[in-house]
């Protein structure tokens, strides 16, 4: 068995910036200026962490809100078109296509969105996930109450949980539910 391979920086602080909101923490949303710049230092991504401020927060919540969307799309392709359309608007001018083949692919758009640099990188990051792994393998956590979204890496596919707690939350409520009908 093949060990995953690392998540690109850029897809890392991608991640991040949508795990900042997650109905299992407290609060749930725990997206700051202090936070994405100690990802971005982390991350090696401080030039494009550091410009960020508090007065940009709300059009971060905005691209986090939007980029979820993606995840929660009903299936690939509905992916596929929600990112292209965030991508529209932040990218450097990439969208992500469907090759002759089927497989995906960068493409540039006919005209470049206004660029924020942090909005981009994420964005673009997520835009290789989709031609590197396919649009299947962004999801949402199937646990209740969770829906936090996540990016399956596994070698089969099947990934439906965003962690292992929750994994286990939902194998413990299923146990409970099965001996409660017996």
């Amino acid at each position: 068995m093949s060990a995953v391979p690392p998540l690109e920086p850029a897809l890392r602080l991608a991640v991040a910036l949508l795990h900042s909101y997650w109905v299992l923490q407290e609060p749930v949303d725990q997206l700051t200026v202090a936070r994405l710049h100690a990802a971005g230092r982390e991350l090696g991504l401080a030039e494009v962490t550091g410009t960020l401020t508090e007065a940009r927060l709300p059009r971060l919540r905005d691209l986090r809100e939007r980029l979820y969307r993606v995840f929660a799309a009903p299936d690939p392709t509905a992916r596929i078109a929600t990112l292209n359309e965030v991508l529209a608007e932040v990218s450097d001018g990439t969208a992500v296509e469907a090759a002759p083949d089927g497989t995906l692919r960068l493409a540039p758009l006919p005209h470049a969105g206004p660029v924020g640099p942090f909005a981009a990188l994420v964005t673009g990051a997520l835009a290789r996930a989709a031609v590197a792994g396919g649009a299947d393998r962004f999801g949402v956590c199937a646990a209740d109450p969770c829906r936090a979204p996540y990016l399956d890496r596994t070698r089969a596919g099947r990934q439906r949980f965003c962690c292992e707690l929750c994994n286990n939350r939902a194998a413990a409520a299923a146990y409970r539910s099965r001996t409660r009908r017996s």
